[in-house]
């Protein structure tokens, strides 16, 4: 039978399988470089293995954020007068202060004059109820508001 000619893939087949049972794991992994070497490659290999802090920022920290609560508001509105304009926005005295037709109220009640037969005036609260008063009149408005637990 004519033999076959041993390629180099069998033959380092053959040589890795006749030392292999002699080395140990760790000859294995150092086979082919110095301990200096050796050294390097696993320095370099393990470095991103390692936890880096987070850059420090230069914001200061905020403090933790605090629930919200609903409380009940109630305020009381006095209607001392309203003065209609041909020209321009109506006026009405809440509380002693005038407010033309629109405009906001201190804690975010909106005010609207109605001309017309029946002078009146609506107040909308910040939740969105209406509450309606005349001249003279003093409207309790309540609703509910946001604070700080």
């Amino acid at each position: 039978m004519p033999s076959r000619p041993l390629t180099l893939s069998a033959i380092l087949s053959l040589l890795l399988a006749v030392t292999a049972p002699l080395l140990a794991a760790d000859e294995l992994a150092t086979l082919f470089t110095t301990p200096q070497e050796r050294q390097l490659i696993d320095a370099n290999r393990y470095r991103g293995d390692e936890v880096e802090p987070p850059p420090a920022s230069d914001e200061p920290e905020q403090p933790p954020i605090s629930p919200l609560t609903r409380e009940e508001v109630t305020v009381e509105y006095r209607i001392s007068g309203i003065s209609l304009a041909r020209d321009g926005a109506h006026t009405v005295w809440i509380n002693a202060i005038a407010y033309e037709d629109g405009a906001l109220l201190e804690d975010g009640s909106r005010v609207k004059i109605f001309a017309g037969d029946d002078i009146r005036v609506r107040i909308t609260a910040p939740d969105g109820k209406q509450y309606f008063a005349t001249s003279g009149e003093t409207v309790s408005v309540s609703y509910l508001a946001a604070v700080e637990n």
